[in-house]
């Protein structure tokens, strides 16, 4: 009987089929490869445009509340507090603003800036912004005052509608007069808030609010914030803070905003409506700022493969706006540009 010889494959098949495996493989990979670069690429631009809009949203959120004064513009102010022309308490206005010389000075120079922790970027602007406290409840007078010196009575809730020392509004759409709390006086169904002279910074210069304001009045708490670019301590990168008041150090809101410009659109007629924009050292009354234009400049967190050749224009500059880049990384950057109405100045 024939023996069957037995067949296999030559070393010259063998090594052609594992260089067709290798060309296989080698393909699979770059689809991968290409796949998590695009992946990571979309997932950097995603957390850029994220950063973007939230930051927008904290300072849009502000700015339109900004400079509440009850029902109208033009109303008769009675500042009670101390030193109602320092930034903190210069409620009369809006917003005020500051352009930064690039060397650590800000322009106007009246009123100063307080102290800001942690410092801020040297060329980039501060936004100041008086309004009420955010997610604050309002209170009504439930009781004419008799005189303008008289207790204030409010409904009493839970929690407490007024706190000792906090700054507060009361306004008729006629009148507005801005306090400190001395006293809060639970009761059962309302309280009275006390507002007799002295007490810790501001402090009352005087008990008299200028007007015994009627029944159904509205109270409100204020605030005055202070939105600004820091690097973190901690990691050194940029990012927007928001101080509130004087209380420091100032809250992180956002990694990664590395620049801020912004332009402040003013009525000069009368009719609501911005007649042009300008930097802050170019505004005439910030109590007629009726809209602002900010632009900022975002950059990713973590560096990629690309460098950054490009470069960045946050405003024009006759707007005291400024061309960034470029940096010559690899960090991911984007430019974010909006334009917010002062709801309490144009309606």
């Amino acid at each position: 009987m024939l023996k069957q010889k037995a067949h296999g494959f030559s070393l010259i098949e063998l090594m052609v089929s594992i260089v067709i495996g290798m060309i296989l493989i080698a393909g699979v990979l770059s689809i991968f490869v290409s796949s998590k670069v695009t992946y990571t690429s979309n997932e950097k631009t995603g957390r850029l445009q994220e950063n973007g809009r939230v930051a927008l949203d904290f300072l849009s959120h502000d700015l339109r509340s900004a400079g509440y004064q009850g029902c109208a513009r033009n109303m008769e102010y009675t500042p009670a507090i101390n030193t109602p022309a320092a930034l903190l308490w210069s409620f009369v206005f809006p917003l005020q603003g500051y352009e930064s010389d690039g060397a650590g000075g800000y322009s106007p120079a009246a009123p100063a800036l307080p102290t800001l922790s942690p410092a801020p970027i040297p060329d980039s602007d501060v936004i100041v912004v008086h309004m009420p406290v955010r997610d604050t409840r309002m209170t009504r007078v439930q009781t004419p005052m008799a005189t303008s010196s008289d207790v204030i009575t409010v409904l009493n809730t839970t929690p407490a509608p007024a706190a000792v020392g906090q700054v507060m509004m009361i306004t008729d759409c006629k009148y507005y007069s801005v306090f400190q709390v001395r006293t809060y006086t639970p009761g059962t169904p309302n309280g009275t808030i006390g507002h007799a002279a002295g007490g810790t910074n501001p402090g009352n210069a005087t008990g008299n609010i200028g007007t015994a304001y009627r029944a159904g009045a509205r109270v409100v708490a204020l605030q005055t914030v202070i939105y600004y670019l820091a690097n973190d301590p901690a990691t050194g990168e940029p990012g927007l803070y928001r101080q509130t008041g004087a209380t420091q150090p100032a809250e992180l809101l956002i990694d990664g905003v590395q620049a801020l410009q912004v332009a402040y659109g003013e009525d000069t007629t009368g009719d609501r409506i911005a007649d042009g924009y300008t930097s802050a050292t170019g505004v005439t009354n910030w109590y007629d700022v009726v809209s602002v234009t900010l632009s900022m400049l975002v950059r990713s967190e973590e560096s990629g493969t690309n460098v950054d050749g490009n470069t960045y224009t946050l405003l024009d500059a006759s707007l005291g706006g400024q061309t960034l880049g470029p940096y010559s990384d690899r960090r991911q950057r984007m430019v974010f540009t909006t334009t917010i109405a002062l709801r309490n100045r144009v309606e």
